[in-house]
C-alpha cells in the first residue's frame, strides 16, 4: 500500500501527520510522491503514527531500512549513534563492472565512500542554492523599497 493511501485510510491530514513526525507539509508531500525518503527516525515515527510497517508503504525494491544499534567512539568518553539506510537503485547492467574499475582509479575506497562524497557535494550545492535564493529575495526587497 502506498503512503498517501495509508494516510487517507487512517483518516489523517497531510499537514497534521507531517507535524506529528517532525517535518512540514511540503516534505510530507515529497514522501507521498516518492521524491525522497524519510530519515530512519522519521520513518519509525511515520510507521508508529500510521500503525503500520515500512513494507506497508514502500515496496522492498524502493527501500530496505535497517536501524542497527551501531555505536562509534568519537572522542574520549563520548559516543555517537549511527543509523543507516540500505538503498536499492536501478542501474544499467554495466554499472557493476564500471564501479569496480572506476571507483579505485577515482580515489574512492568503495561505493559507500563515493556515495558519501556525492552526498557532501549535493549538500554544498543545495546550501549555495539556498544562499542565492536568499540574496535574490533580499535584492528584490531592496529594489522594491527604493
Amino acid at each position: 500500500m502506498q503512503l498517501r493511501a495509508m494516510r487517507i485510510r487512517k483518516g489523517r491530514q497531510q499537514k497534521e501527520l507531517a507535524k506529528a513526525i517532525g517535518t512540514d507539509e511540503p516534505m510530507m508531500s515529497k514522501f507521498e510522491n516518492y521524491k525522497c525518503l524519510p530519515i530512519p527516525p522519521m520513518m519509525k515515527a511515520l510507521c508508529d503514527e500510521l500503525g503500520c510497517e515500512v513494507g506497508d508503504i514502500y515496496e522492498p525494491h524502493e527501500i530496505f531500512l535497517t536501524s542497527p544499534k551501531v555505536t562509534v567512539k568519537v572522542s574520549k568518553g563520548s559516543k555517537k549513534k549511527k543509523e543507516f539506510y540500505h538503498l536499492t537503485v536501478n542501474l544499467p547492467p554495466e554499472a557493476r563492472e564500471f564501479f569496480k574499475e572506476a571507483l579505485g582509479k577515482c580515489g574512492f575506497k568503495d561505493i559507500t565512500s563515493w556515495v558519501n562524497h556525492c552526498f557532501e557535494r549535493l549538500k554544498a550545492k543545495y546550501s549555495q542554492i539556498l544562499e542565492d535564493e536568499k540574496n535574490s529575495a533580499l535584492a528584490a526587497k531592496h529594489k522594491n523599497e527604493v
